[in-house]
């Protein structure tokens, strides 16, 4: 190569020195070893996940693995096992995918919110409609029976609209009512191309849970929609809502 052909232009050095000088930085060693024991496992993993400045500090082998162990107060903690049973071959991800189960499990064990609505509280109003068809279906709460344990489930007839299977554009809609406010948990379309039922889109959830409608359509003899169920599936899982895990994620919403 020649010598001029070795000589950095001008101004890619200008921009490179400009670069180096906005990108951003890790930060510092003190500054880790402040913060470590106040972060808890989730927030660890949350961070090492989702910042590349964060993932290029645990990446590091002096600072992840000091870090993370002065996080630790139990010998039960996830990253201090980990640590024990791999300490020839152990990595940042070894310790990340240890944090992140332990985050999970411990959302688990959470003291679960008290429910402040009754079942008796709500009217539930279901919409179903193509383009020249319709049913409404007004609910009250207090007929619907459930026990505590029960997976919270609505089925409504709408046989009414006659709404044959294998229809396209067929619009299905949940809303709640609860004193005044109304709230609208799913509202779909789509064809009737199927009768084993289908899952929504992802629904709106305060505790980032990926939660989705699951449809269940029931069709008489001469293929009319005859009825319509609804339930809420957590898709990390997929378990169902039960009645209490179905009123705590309205009050949400309703009583705010």
């Amino acid at each position: 190569m020649s010598p001029s052909a070795m000589k950095q232009n001008p101004l890619k050095r200008k921009r490179n020195d400009e670069h180096e000088q906005t990108k951003p930085r890790p930060p510092s060693w003190e500054a880790l070893c402040v913060l470590g024991p106040y972060m808890d496992p989730e927030t660890l993993a949350v961070a090492s996940c989702v910042s590349t400045t964060w993932l290029e500090c645990f990446s590091s082998d002096d600072l992840w693995k000091a870090l993370l162990t002065s996080g630790s107060s139990q010998r039960s903690s996830p990253y201090e096992i980990v640590l024990n049973n791999n300490t020839d071959n152990i990595s940042c991800k070894h310790l990340v995918s240890a944090v992140e189960t332990d985050a999970k499990r411990r959302r688990k064990d959470q003291v679960a919110e008290p429910v402040k609505i009754s079942l008796t509280d709500l009217s539930f109003i279901v919409h179903a409609s193509t383009k020249t068809k319709k049913a409404s279906v007004y609910k009250k709460g207090q007929d619907l029976e459930f026990g505590p344990n029960d997976k919270f489930q609505i089925q409504v007839d709408v046989s009414n609209a006659a709404i044959t299977a294998g229809e396209d554009d067929v619009r299905m809609t949940w809303q709640v009512m609860y004193k005044g406010k109304f709230f609208t948990l799913a509202d779909t379309t789509r064809s009737l191309d199927t009768k084993h039922g289908w899952f929504t889109d992802e629904l709106e959830d305060k505790c980032n849970r990926k939660l989705v409608g699951d449809v269940k359509p029931s069709f008489n003899g001469e293929d009319v929609l005859e009825k319509i169920g609804f339930s809420i599936v957590d898709s990390d899982g997929w378990g169902s809502l039960l009645l209490d895990g179905f009123l705590r994620y309205l009050q949400m919403f309703l009583l705010e």
